[in-house]
């Protein structure tokens, strides 16, 4: 028993006689031929026409009164260089937004690099800003310091109780400043990520001798240790 022949097995068995003919055939003819050559029913040939015409495999054109059907080798290889100009066109389209996309993410990645080197210039200007304004109250307070104790130095010439309120006061500018400068070593702190060596040269720079191993020496303890005149 021959084995069982597919679908597509028929339609091609359609085609290649219609090809094999070199002609054109009605309907009718073809209902009487292609039964036994692609082993369908003669009710079956209408659909199996149709749908190879639908997909191009075969041609119909109306003569008259009915349509004639035909396939030539000719119009296949017309058909293969009409789909491959398509899929040409279609590959160089695809090249094209390929090289358009490649451009544009390298200009996107030059302006992000640019603006993030902004960013950082941004950044270490203000954070020389913010140095400057340090090392002048460390000045300051150093100053502060060295006038408290002169006045402790020479106590004949202020009373007593001057004397006191100018100690309170140094106090609190200390406490007040110190909170300043621990918010300044913040800032730099997150402007260095947290790199000790980098925070560390910088505070010995700000604070010459007033540096200890940490930060900066307490002012308000040298106050504090500072005697008051009774």
């Amino acid at each position: 028993m021959p084995p069982k022949l597919s679908k597509d097995d028929k339609q091609n068995l359609i085609v290649a006689h219609l090809r094999a003919t070199g002609t054109c055939h009605t309907l009718k003819e073809l209902e009487k031929s292609l039964p036994t050559v692609a082993s369908i029913n003669s009710i079956q040939v209408k659909e199996y026409i149709q749908a190879l015409t639908d997909e191009n495999r075969i041609r119909v054109e109306k003569i008259g009164t009915g349509n004639w059907y035909w396939s030539f080798g000719s119009d296949e290889r017309i058909q293969y260089e009409r789909q491959l100009v398509r899929v040409k066109t279609e590959v160089d389209q695809a090249r094209q937004s390929r090289t358009e996309t490649t451009a544009a993410l390298r200009s996107e990645r030059m302006q992000r690099e640019t603006e993030a080197d902004a960013g950082r210039e941004t950044e270490r200007m203000a954070f020389e800003e913010q140095r400057a304004g340090l090392q002048e109250e460390v000045s300051r307070l150093r100053s502060a310091v060295a006038a408290a104790q002169s006045g402790i130095d020479s106590v004949g010439s202020k009373g007593v109780l001057q004397l006191q309120e100018d100690l309170a006061g140094f106090r609190y500018q200390a406490q007040q400043w110190t909170d300043n400068i621990y918010i300044l070593e913040e800032y730099l702190r997150r402007l260095a990520s947290g790199d000790r060596e980098i925070i560390a040269s910088i505070q010995r720079e700000c604070y010459g001798d007033e540096y200890v191993d940490g930060g900066l020496r307490e002012l308000e303890e040298k106050l504090v240790a500072m005697p008051v005149p009774g």
